[in-house]
């Protein structure tokens, strides 16, 4: 038999076609790359768009946003209160009322009477007369604002550094708690507090004092320069944690931050809060305050930096007459005593302050 040679066909033509199948793959791969990075980039200037642009101009024609961001009122603490149910919070010589401030709008607020702590043992007969005891009072009074995130429920550490010399009467802002459900806003806020004031006036002959937390020592600023053009005069103004003006404070959240660079940022994320009445101009307000005013400020507060508070202070120091219209004092709480924003009331030396 002669010689038969294999053939190359079979051996070789896998290895050939594996070979060619390698020699497509760089192309394959570019294509996919480029296909890849096309989509990511897609996806980043949608991102870009959503979050840069999308987000501002919404923030910029929606005034329900902007007002839902100040009044945060469907979310507030603590949740479910019970503001009748004094034992569930571990109170004592509290009564709960409501007062009417507008009749033509029938605006009615939620109100807290809380007593002085020397009055707080008698409060415990059933026939204890609040109404006396506070129209009678050797104590003064201190009308307390609460903050943009609570009800008159959550600053009961507060209260019980402050009942140690005055009667409190904490109330809800409209729209928030069991005050009437209407949109807030800081002229009906305003307002409401100024009517709410006279009819404490005629509860009582005892000195009235504000007192402002946060949001509130906007709003209790605002306040006391609204009734000085009606010739009323508090005896004195505290403000806890206060700001200069909310574009200012607005500036100094580390979230907005992130948007401070755009060309746009001032027109569609501070501009928008004056033309929907959203001023809160404390460093305004404050120079048409004629009380003495104590400014009181965490050096960790990391919601309102006390920076702002400082600068209200020196703004208030210079632009104020001290003879006609009292002194201003401020109090920076160092940062080991971790008051941040809401536990200014385990400072030590808070009453001492006060008195």
């Amino acid at each position: 038999m002669g010689n038969i040679r294999p053939s190359n066909k079979d051996a070789h033509d896998p290895l050939l076609k594996y070979g060619t199948k390698r020699k497509r793959n760089p192309k394959n791969l570019w294509k996919c790359c480029v296909v890849t990075a096309a989509v990511i980039v897609i996806l980043l200037c949608l991102l870009f768009l959503i979050v840069f642009v999308g987000l501002p101009l919404a923030f910029k024609y929606s005034a329900e946003l902007q007002r839902n961001l100040i009044f945060p009122t469907c979310d507030l603490w603590p949740p479910d209160p019970e503001f009748t149910n004094f034992k569930k919070y571990d109170v004592e010589g509290v009564r709960n009322l409501y007062v009417t401030v507008n009749e033509d709008d029938n605006i009615t607020l939620g109100v807290w009477h809380i007593l002085p702590y020397a009055l707080v043992n008698d409060s415990i007969y059933d026939n204890y007369n609040y109404s006396d005891a506070l129209a009678n009072s050797e104590y003064p009074v201190v009308l307390h604002f609460h903050g943009n995130g609570g009800n008159r429920i959550a600053d009961l550490e507060m209260y019980n550094v402050l009942r140690m010399f005055f009667h409190i009467i904490a109330f809800d802002y409209r729209g928030y708690a069991d005050s009437t459900a209407v949109k807030p806003s800081e002229e009906g806020i305003v307002q409401d507090s100024i009517q709410l004031y006279k009819w404490l006036r005629e509860q009582t002959d005892a000195k009235i004092y504000f007192w402002g937390h946060s949001l509130g020592s906007a709003l209790s600023t605002h306040t006391a320069a609204r009734l000085r053009s009606e010739d009323i005069v508090p005896m004195g103004l505290f403000l806890e944690a206060p700001f200069t003006t909310l574009k200012e404070e607005i500036q100094a959240i580390p979230l907005t931050k992130v948007f401070s660079w755009l060309p746009w940022y001032e027109s569609t994320m501070l501009d928008p809060l004056d033309e929907h009445g959203f001023y809160f101009r404390t460093s305004d307000n404050i120079l048409m305050v004629d009380c003495p005013i104590m400014i009181v400020h965490a050096e960790d507060d990391s919601n309102i930096p006390s920076y702002l508070g400082e600068k209200l202070y020196n703004i208030a120091r210079e632009k104020r007459d001290p003879v006609t219209q009292g002194n201003v004092t401020f109090h920076l709480l160092p940062e080991h005593l971790q008051c941040n924003h809401i536990q200014i009331y385990n400072a030590p030396d808070l009453p001492n302050y006060i008195r």
